[in-house]
């Protein structure tokens, strides 16, 4: 069975988590790694990735959204990114596949 993981700042990821999703918190500079840990488990269906974190892995994002048939990684806006909450899920998820909804 696939599941949902979280990779974000500590206040996004332990509020997933209260959602039963399974999360890693971490820092920009350790996202690529974490990333790459995450989409390597064979259970991986949907990677979450605030922002913030997605930053400078927007070509890796797009990669693995295209060559990796069985997850998917969507960008979604931290706790605090304000910004990011103007946009429905399905439109995170439209984007991440790359189709129009």
């Amino acid at each position: 069975m696939k599941k949902i993981y979280s990779i974000g700042d500590m206040h996004t990821v332990s509020a997933f988590r209260l959602c039963g999703v399974e999360g890693v918190v971490c820092d920009p500079h350790e996202a690529p790694a974490r990333l790459e840990e995450i989409v390597g488990r064979r259970d991986a269906g949907i990677v979450l990735v605030t922002n913030e974190l997605a930053e400078n892995l927007h070509a890796r994002i797009a990669e693995i959204n295209r060559t990796m048939p069985d997850s998917v990684v969507v960008e979604i806006p931290g706790i605090d990114d304000t910004q990011g909450f103007r946009r429905s899920a399905l439109e995170y998820i439209a984007e991440a596949l790359g189709i129009g909804l």
